[in-house]
């Protein structure tokens, strides 16, 4: 069983996403990815979420719970334990930038991302199970205003 974090990276009630630059089919995403050997989930979801956006001034709100998803209905023959969490960035972030994870998990080429923010509300269309735990970080936003 493969373990994953995936991150929801808010400023101003918006969400950080990225669309992958090479494969423009696929649903916008947010940040996250694979728990390394010895690695704790906490320190798995802000290394992603550095790796993936170039941003170095994020911090962890809180964990949004964790869960395990058996991805055979999205055609792969695997089961994942997936932790959510909610991460905020200290600073200012450009509305739209470009990054590349130069270093993936899976050995392949830099990925490139382009990323931007989008409203909570409506809910963005994103993949499915980037949509896990959406609304418990809504439920997050809104118990630290």
């Amino acid at each position: 069983m493969r373990h994953r974090v995936f991150t929801y990276i808010t400023q101003n009630r918006k969400l950080l996403v990225f669309d992958h630059v090479d494969y423009p089919e696929l649903n916008p995403q947010i940040p996250g990815g694979t728990i390394e050997p010895g690695e704790s989930p906490d320190r798995a979801a802000i290394r992603e979420a550095k790796e993936e956006t170039g941003l170095s001034r994020i911090r962890l709100v809180r964990s949004l719970g964790d869960c395990q998803l058996n991805l055979s209905a999205y055609g792969k023959d695997e089961t994942i334990h997936a932790w959510f969490y909610h991460l905020e960035i200290d600073g200012h972030a450009p509305s739209r930038w470009y990054h590349s994870e130069n270093d993936p998990h899976n050995g392949s080429d830099p990925i490139r991302f382009e990323l931007y923010w989008v409203s909570l509300d409506p809910t963005p269309s994103l993949g499915v199970l980037d949509l896990a735990r959406i609304d418990e970080l809504k439920e997050s936003i809104n118990n630290s205003e």
